[in-house]
């Protein structure tokens, strides 16, 4: 019976939390996404959501369970992804990094989910066809997903900044979704810069900066790789191809 109340404490306290925050998110998020039907420029979500908690009250309550709650609403996270909710999807993937801001994993998919799955679903099939909105709306919602996407990884970063992936995930939506290598190149490096970071970053950050057109900046960062060590033998930082691409840019 003592297990049984436990279990069924935590279940009432999660069911609060999401009594508390499903209705005033979704109709917040509802809002927004018919502001993006008229063509409003639609402002970055903020953190009001802290807010509505009364002072971190629900979860003072939940105590050593957020975790176990966190797992548990990203179920809810799963099924809204594979039936393309990505209202209902955008608000559980807040209350799930508000449960466990330190979990990468939830930042990392909770991103991806935003500015990959939902924005594509937004390119293929928003819009009213039989009024002719259909590109433009595509493309606005499109977008409007892409920010989502950025606005989470950019607050993973600020919540748990030691670690690599996050980095490396915003660099890769700049790259993939935006076709903004520069930034992409930022990102690599900041990425290449924590510890425990793959080596491969280093030389993704010097590729980005060649497809941005900064060749000097591209050449000054091959160089610099090359520099930081006096072996050049084989192994994972690939000397190799990094002295392939200095000799390459100093040719042309």
């Amino acid at each position: 019976m003592k297990r049984w109340g436990r279990h069924s404490g935590m279940a009432v306290l999660v069911l609060l939390v999401w009594a508390g925050l499903k209705v005033p998110w979704e109709l917040r998020l509802a809002r927004e996404r018919s502001e993006i039907m008229y063509g409003a420029e639609l402002p970055p979500m903020s953190m009001e959501l802290r807010d509505s908690l009364g002072q971190g009250m629900t979860l003072a309550a939940l105590g050593g369970f957020r975790g176990v709650a966190a797992n548990f609403l990203w179920l809810s996270v799963t099924t809204a992804w594979e039936e393309q909710q990505w209202t209902r999807l955008r608000a559980l993937a807040e209350m799930v990094v508000l449960l466990s801001a330190e979990g990468v994993f939830f930042w990392e998919n909770a991103g991806w989910h935003m500015a990959y799955n939902a924005s594509v679903s937004a390119e293929r099939f928003s819009g009213d066809a039989e009024r002719g909105e259909g590109p433009r709306m595509r493309n606005v919602e499109s977008m409007h997903w892409i920010k989502q996407g950025i606005e989470l990884y950019e607050r993973g970063i600020r919540a748990i900044p030691e670690k690599p992936k996050l980095y490396e995930m915003l660099a890769l939506l700049y790259q993939q979704r935006l076709q903004d290598h520069e930034k992409a190149a930022h990102y690599f490096e900041l990425a290449s810069q924590k510890e425990g970071a793959p080596v491969y970053l280093e030389r993704f950050a010097g590729f980005a900066l060649e497809k941005a057109g900064e060749r000097e900046k591209a050449y000054a960062h091959w160089v610099k790789l090359w520099q930081s060590s006096e072996e050049h033998g084989p192994g994972p930082r690939r000397w190799g191809m990094i002295e392939e691409r200095i000799r390459k840019l100093e040719k042309n």
